[in-house]
C-alpha cells in the first residue's frame, strides 16, 4: 500500500468510504422508502415517530462504546462489525416490512417487530462511524485532517445519493427490492474489509491514557453543535413525504417516491461534489466550516420553506446539502485538532452520540410539531434554532494542535 505523505493511505481512504457509504445507503431507504409506506402497513406518523425515536436510543450508547472500544482493540475490527450489522439490519428490516404489505402482520404489532429490528441495527452498526472517524484521523496529519474528514462525509453524501437512486431504479421490481440489494451490497463491504483494510497502529500509543468525559469542555461546544444540527436535519426528513403529500398533493405512491428521492439526491449530490471534489483540491480549515454551516443551514430552511414548487424545493435541499458538506469536517475536524491522538476513538464515539441523539429526538420532534403546528413549523423551528448555533459558533475559540503531555514515568 503507497502512502501519501500527510494525506494517509488511499486504499485505506477508499475503504473506510465504502463502509460509511453502505450504512449511508441503508439510512438514506429509511425515508425514501419506509416512510411512503407508513400508511399503508397501519401506522401513523405520529406512532410512527415515537417507535423510530424509541428504536434509536440504542445508538447513544453504541457510539461511544464502540469508540472506546477501537482504542484499545483496533478500528479494523470495530469498523467490521458495524459494517456486519448494517448488512444484517436491513437485510431484517426488509423482511418485517415485507410480513406488513403482504398482510401477515399489521398495525401495532409489526410497528414494534420494527422498532426491535431497529434498534437492534442502530446499536451494531453505529461502529461504523467512530471506527472510520478515529481511523482517518490516525493517517492524516493535522493539516490534511480536514481533507481526510471531508472523505468520511463524501462518503456518506455519496450513500444518500445512491440510496434514492436505488430505490427509483429497482422499485419496478419491488417496493422493498432496493433494500435487498443495499443489505447484499452491505454482505461484499464486510468481505472487503475484511481482505484488504490494514489495521492502524496509531491509537496503540506508549502516551498515558486520559478518560475522556461527555462533558469534557474540549468535547462540549462541539456535541452541541452536532445534537442541534441533526435534531433538525432528521425531523425534515422523516416529514419529507407527508409534507410533499400535504403541501403539494402528491399521493400517488411512485409519484412520492420519485419526488422525495429527487430532493435526497439535490441534497447529497451536493454532499459528493463539495467534499470528494472541492475540498479534496480547496484545503480550508476546519474553524471556518464550523462557523458557516450554521448560516447555510438557515438559508436552507427558509427556501424550503417558501418553496411555490417541489422544484424550488429541491434547490433548498441543495444548499442543505452544502451545510452538511460543512459540519462534517468542520465540527469533526475541529474535535479531533482539540483533543489527543489516544483520545481520537473515544472522542467519534462521544459526538457520534450527539449525532444519534439528535437523530433520536429529530423524529420525534420533526412529526410533533408537523401535526400539532402545522407544515411550515419544523423548517421555520429548526431556522431558529441553528441560528443561535450561528452564534454559538462565533464563539468557540479556533482550535490548536494539542502540546503531547509530559512522557509516563
Amino acid at each position: 500500500m503507497t502512502d501519501t505523505p500527510g494525506k494517509g493511505p488511499l486504499k485505506a481512504k477508499l475503504l473506510l468510504g465504502f463502509g460509511v457509504m453502505l450504512f449511508a445507503i441503508g439510512q438514506s431507504l429509511t425515508f425514501v422508502i419506509i416512510a411512503p409506506l407508513v400508511r399503508r402497513v397501519g401506522w401513523d406518523p405520529q406512532s410512527f415517530g415515537i417507535a423510530l425515536t424509541l428504536a434509536n436510543l440504542p445508538l447513544v450508547f453504541g457510539a461511544p462504546f464502540w469508540g472506546k472500544l477501537s482504542d484499545r482493540i483496533g478500528r479494523k475490527p470495530v469498523f467490521i462489525t458495524g459494517v456486519v450489522g448494517a448488512a444484517i439490519g436491513t437485510l431484517t428490516v426488509a423482511i418485517i416490512l415485507q410480513l406488513g404489505l403482504s398482510g401477515v402482520m399489521t398495525g401495532m404489532s409489526l410497528l414494534i417487530l420494527f422498532a426491535g429490528a431497529r434498534a437492534c441495527y442502530g446499536l451494531v452498526a453505529s461502529a461504523i462511524y467512530p471506527a472510520s472517524t478515529a481511523y482517518m484521523v490516525d493517517i492524516t496529519d493535522v493539516h490534511h485532517r480536514g481533507q481526510g474528514m471531508a472523505v468520511i462525509g463524501g462518503a456518506n453524501g455519496l450513500g444518500s445519493v445512491l440510496g434514492p437512486v436505488l430505490a427509483a431504479a429497482l422499485a419496478f421490481f419491488g417496493e422493498l427490492v432496493p433494500m435487498y440489494t443495499a443489505a447484499l451490497i452491505g454482505f461484499f463491504g464486510v468481505l472487503v474489509s475484511y481482505l484488504l483494510l490494514p489495521e492502524t497502529n496509531q491509537h496503540m500509543s506508549s502516551r498515558p491514557r486520559v478518560s475522556l468525559k461527555f462533558s469534557d469542555p474540549r468535547l462540549r461546544p462541539f456535541i452541541i453543535i452536532w445534537f442541534s444540527f441533526f435534531i433538525t436535519f432528521m425531523g425534515i426528513q422523516l416529514i419529507l413525504s407527508f409534507y410533499l403529500q400535504d403541501e403539494f398533493g402528491i399521493h400517488d405512491p411512485k409519484e412520492l417516491v420519485r419526488t422525495a428521492s429527487i430532493m435526497l439526491v439535490s441534497m447529497a449530490a451536493m454532499i459528493v461534489v463539495v467534499q470528494a471534489g472541492v475540498f479534496q483540491f480547496v484545503r480550508i480549515k476546519p474553524w471556518i466550516l464550523l462557523r458557516v454551516l450554521g448560516p447555510l443551514f438557515v438559508l436552507a430552511l427558509l427556501i424550503i420553506v417558501m418553496a411555490p414548487s417541489p422544484a424550488v424545493m429541491a434547490v433548498g435541499f441543495a444548499v442543505l446539502g452544502l451545510a452538511f458538506a460543512c459540519a462534517n469536517p468542520g465540527v469533526n475536524g475541529s474535535a479531533s485538532l482539540s483533543l489527543q491522538p489516544w483520545e481520537q476513538g473515544a472522542a467519534a464515539g462521544f459526538l457520534g452520540a450527539g449525532t444519534t441523539l439528535g437523530a433520536i429526538l429529530g423524529p420525534l420532534f420533526g412529526t410533533q410539531i408537523y401535526t400539532h403546528l402545522g407544515h411550515h413549523a419544523p423548517m421555520l423551528i429548526g431556522a431558529v434554532l441553528m441560528g443561535m448555533v450561528s452564534i454559538y459558533a462565533l464563539t468557540i475559540k479556533r482550535p490548536e494542535r494539542p502540546k503531547p503531555p509530559p512522557a509516563a514515568t
